[in-house]
């Protein structure tokens, strides 16, 4: 991929970085230094008492900072979805980080790097849902990890019936079910028995919660088809990401499919997938 110039950086996220003030005023003056065009979002442009830039100021921004955990930036991906820049997390809080690698201490060097188009990225796939009620289109969600197909309020078994590019694959009688990217692998689906995939693949993991049959397994699908489940039970909901949600009606249909725009998100260099499972999640590693 050709290197772009950074010329305007956008600093999103930070709801709960009032004590960071000093940290955030000191890196808007090196980013004057650097005679960027500095864009800030409202909970950071409130404690520096700046104007703050636009949803599309940001995500028209070539670079796109995060601060905050990985929630921040699977919120970020949300808010800016199509945005035509780049993506770095900066890990303010969280414990796992595995979107927002970036360490605040030492940015300002990070940053120096980014600018002389000294680092590396990754695209991410997102998965777009859009719930149809009869024949109109009533809510779409987007999800940079998930979207999570369950009761609102009773704890009882459902029926979820799901085919893939018109064609029928089971009806799961379970507590719900998980459509996951391979961003996604790693987090809620991996709790409810999913894979595990390298974050660059095109696919898709549909993964049954709690299922009754024990051959109720996750499918790896294509990225590219499209997977459709109506609703025929009463108190459901669907979330994307764990952070919005929508409840559903008897006779909603749902169509999953890839969104047509991808996060590209700049990451470590020499960035190792399987080191930072061991690291994060001590996968596979043995304890003496």
């Amino acid at each position: 991929m050709l290197y772009q110039e950074l010329n305007s950086v956008a600093l999103v996220g930070g709801q709960n970085s009032v004590a960071r003030k000093s940290y955030f005023a000191k890196l808007v003056k090196f980013l004057e230094r650097q005679k960027k065009t500095i864009l800030l979002e409202k909970p950071i442009a409130k404690i520096l008492g700046e104007k703050a830039a636009t949803t599309l100021q940001i995500k028209n921004a070539d670079l796109i900072l995060v601060f905050g955990g990985d929630g921040a930036l699977l919120g970020a991906a949300r808010e800016f979805f199509g945005a035509s820049g780049k993506f770095a997390g900066i890990r303010l809080d969280g414990t796992l980080g595995f979107l927002t690698e970036f360490a605040p201490e030492n940015l300002e060097k990070l940053l120096a790097e980014f600018f002389a188009g000294d680092f590396e990225t990754s695209v991410r796939v997102l998965l777009t849902a859009k719930i149809s009620r009869g024949k109109q289109v009533v809510k779409t969600l987007h999800a940079l990890n998930e979207m999570v197909l369950n009761q609102n309020c009773v704890a009882k078994l459902i029926a979820l019936d799901f085919d893939f590019d018109g064609k029928r694959i089971a009806t799961f009688h379970a507590d719900g079910a998980i459509v996951a990217t391979p961003t996604g692998s790693t987090a809620y689906s991996l709790s409810a028995g999913g894979p595990i995939l390298d974050p660059n693949l095109a696919a898709v993991i549909l993964t049954p919660i709690n299922p009754h049959l024990l051959a109720a397994r996750p499918l790896v699908l294509p990225a590219d088809g499209k997977i459709r489940s109506r609703i025929t039970g009463k108190n459901l909901v669907l979330t994307a990401d764990g952070q919005q949600s929508f409840e559903l009606k008897i006779g909603d249909e749902i169509l999953f499919e890839k969104a047509d725009w991808q996060l590209e998100v700049i990451h470590p260099k020499k960035r190792n997938h399987f080191e930072i499972l061991r690291r994060k999640l001590n996968w596979s590693e043995r304890r003496v």
